[in-house]
């Protein structure tokens, strides 16, 4: 190859050399963006319009003042709320004793934090000799987490049979809510109007076996402080009861359902429970209805 072949092209590499070092000693940055047409041109912020012959003064004043009386309303996140549910209302045979028709149920109406709850249970006989009792709780509710309740209030209790009626008032703390995997518990802590101290706490959970099919295992008991011979309980671990029901939802407010209760006592009250003449452990064929407004 001969010298004059490649002579120009290092002349050319020798000049663009010598240029690009000339601008960088001049400090102009070289920019090898593309700039689309008419982008070099100044342009201005853009807002919104205000109102014609308004200014931005007047504007923010006016947005300060209250709405005028034909304003639409705005979302009410303080309105008032209601909820009744018929949670058992059901026909119990037992394997051994006298058959019974049993209720327990729950009414709230309230704001999101604050509500009046009440809570409804009873049982009455409809065979044997005429035996029944009810307990009605009245509480303030409070929302002290998203998934807890804390309540105070007053419980009446009564029970009657053939010719003998009693009753008795009692003060109660309760908290109830839900905890992981959806399990709805009830905790409360009574004291009588004769002293009487007892705690119970219950449990349960929905297992959707279809949208419509729900098996609900559940389980109560208590916990009392002092022997109470006139209720036929002992101090320590008083009945427990573990119920399953299972029931076809129809709606969500209208299930009819069947179920096995399986009620034991322990210890004293288990020995009160026989004094009586009672069975210390059941089992319980039930058949009811829940129904919720």
């Amino acid at each position: 190859m001969r010298i004059a072949d490649v002579w120009p092209t290092h002349v050319i590499v020798a000049w663009l050399l010598a240029v690009g070092l000339s601008a960088a000693e001049d400090g102009a940055p070289m920019d090898h963006a593309y700039h689309p047409p008419g982008a070099d041109e100044a342009t201005e912020p853009v807002g919104p319009d205000l109102p014609q012959g308004m200014t931005l003064d007047e504007v923010l004043d006016r947005a300060a003042q209250a709405p005028p009386d034909d304003f639409p309303d705005a979302i009410d996140d303080n309105a008032i709320f209601a909820y009744a549910v018929l949670d058992q209302f059901e026909y119990r045979i037992p394997d051994q004793g006298d058959r019974s028709l049993g209720w327990e149920g729950m009414v709230w109406i309230g704001y999101d934090f604050n509500r009046l709850w009440v809570e409804h249970e009873g049982a009455l006989s409809v065979e044997g000799p005429e035996h029944g009792e009810t307990e009605t709780d009245l509480r303030y509710s409070r929302l002290v987490t998203p998934f807890w309740n804390a309540q105070v209030g007053v419980r009446y209790a009564n029970e009657w049979s053939d010719d003998v009626y009693d009753d008795t008032w009692a003060g109660v703390v309760a908290l109830q809510g839900v905890v992981p995997y959806m399990v709805e518990v009830d905790t409360s802590m009574a004291l009588s109007e004769d002293g009487d101290l007892w705690f119970t706490g219950e449990g349960e959970y929905d297992l959707r076996v279809t949208q419509r099919l729900v098996l609900q295992p559940r389980v109560e008991f208590s916990l009392f402080a002092q022997d109470i011979p006139e209720r036929q309980v002992g101090a320590g671990l008083g009945p427990i009861d573990a119920d399953l029901r299972l029931r076809y939802e129809f709606t969500r407010r209208f299930a009819p359902y069947l179920g096995l209760r399986y009620h034991i006592t322990v210890g004293e009250t288990a020995d009160l429970v026989e004094t009586a003449g009672m069975e210390s452990d059941q089992l319980i064929l039930l058949g009811g209805l829940r129904i919720a407004l």
